[in-house]
């Protein structure tokens, strides 16, 4: 599947990421469980991630696999 264009507001400005659906959902199911908007969560998951070093939605991806790692 080809990534989606998202839109989101982060730190009040909107902005978007290109993400699959599968992330997506995560995201979602994470921000739900943590008792937080997506973009609560993604803006949280922002502002700890390395601007040099790589984009939102690389961050995004990682930050969805790294919790199911850490679940199991």
């Amino acid at each position: 599947m080809r990534p989606k264009k998202r839109s989101l507001i982060l730190n009040g400005h909107n902005t978007s990421v290109s993400l699959e659906d599968l992330f997506w959902t995560e995201l979602k199911n994470i921000a739900k469980e943590q008792e937080l908007s997506i973009n609560q969560l993604v803006a949280k998951i922002d502002e700890s991630r390395n601007f040099e070093v790589s984009g939102l939605a690389t961050e995004l991806r990682e930050f969805v696999l790294k919790h199911h790692i850490n679940k199991n």
